[in-house]
């Protein structure tokens, strides 16, 4: 089938923190040169949308080049869909508060760290992601917006993300507190769930055979291309090292040092 689009990651295949992967937009610029649409889809719940334009031109690469789709973003589309009176108590990053409010929802989680544990009723939704401020008193307030028919979801499970310092704790620490304190699997809505594959070829309207994945987690951004279909691209810059692919289970189409050297497979 014809490439027609590419989900391109974001940490660790085109920044580390703040600061642009070499090679990263001669990549984006190989991927454009050769007719592909391309989408920026990122677990990370820290990233500002409206922003996002300029964060790219400081980086050297087209702020026009392709659209952005969160975890956080796709979280509130899918609370908006399947739960649109819902209260929703959110664990997370003011991205993620503000995505779920500006969708419509109601938010009964407060930010003020001061002020927790407070004595909060149970929610219909509690929405968890990367949380910066995860302690004791946020754990014991999270505990308490839940009752037996709370929906548990989760902005993905990500265990670690790159930055320029070194890995560091990923929403996977947050989800992973609430899931062993209240013995509930979480509905995962970001890489590597069919949930943001379905939004994302959605967007680009295009069939998931016709898209390219390029990321640098296995078990995120290549399994969410392996399952759904797609092409995918393992760079080396991120989460994952060469060693590591072998044992598991997960089998990239194309491996490349870097996004620099996506040219070489187009």
């Amino acid at each position: 089938m014809t490439r027609r689009a590419a989900i391109v990651d974001l940490d660790g295949t085109v920044w580390r923190g703040e600061t642009v992967i070499p090679g990263a937009a001669e990549g984006i610029d190989a991927l454009v040169d050769a007719g592909l649409a391309i989408r920026f889809v990122t677990n990370s719940t820290s990233v500002d949308r409206e922003a996002f334009p300029d964060t790219l031109e400081s980086m050297g690469i087209p702020g026009d080049v392709g659209g952005i789709s969160t975890a956080a973003s796709a979280t509130a589309t899918y609370l908006a869909e399947h739960h649109p009176d819902a209260e929703v108590y959110v664990v997370g990053s003011d991205v993620l508060y503000d995505e779920i409010r500006e969708a419509g929802l109601t938010v009964v989680s407060g930010r003020d760290p001061s002020s927790r544990p407070r004595d909060v009723p149970p929610a219909d939704v509690v929405a968890a992601g990367k949380a910066y401020d995860i302690d004791f008193a946020l754990l014991t307030e999270t505990l308490r917006a839940f009752d037996q028919g709370t929906l548990f979801v989760a902005t993905n499970t990500d265990q670690t993300f790159p930055t320029e310092e070194g890995l560091k704790p990923g929403a996977g620490c947050t989800v992973g507190a609430i899931e062993g304190m209240t013995g509930r699997d979480p509905l995962v809505v970001g890489k590597p769930s069919e949930h943001m594959a379905d939004a994302v070829t959605e967007r680009l309207g295009v069939a998931p055979g016709e898209c390219l994945v390029v990321g640098d987690n296995l078990h995120t951004d290549i399994l969410m291309g392996e399952r759904a279909g797609m092409e995918t691209v393992l760079v080396l810059t991120g989460a994952t090292r060469r060693e590591e692919i072998g044992g598991s289970g997960v089998e990239p189409d194309h491996v490349v040092d870097s996004l620099g050297d996506v040219a070489g497979i187009l």
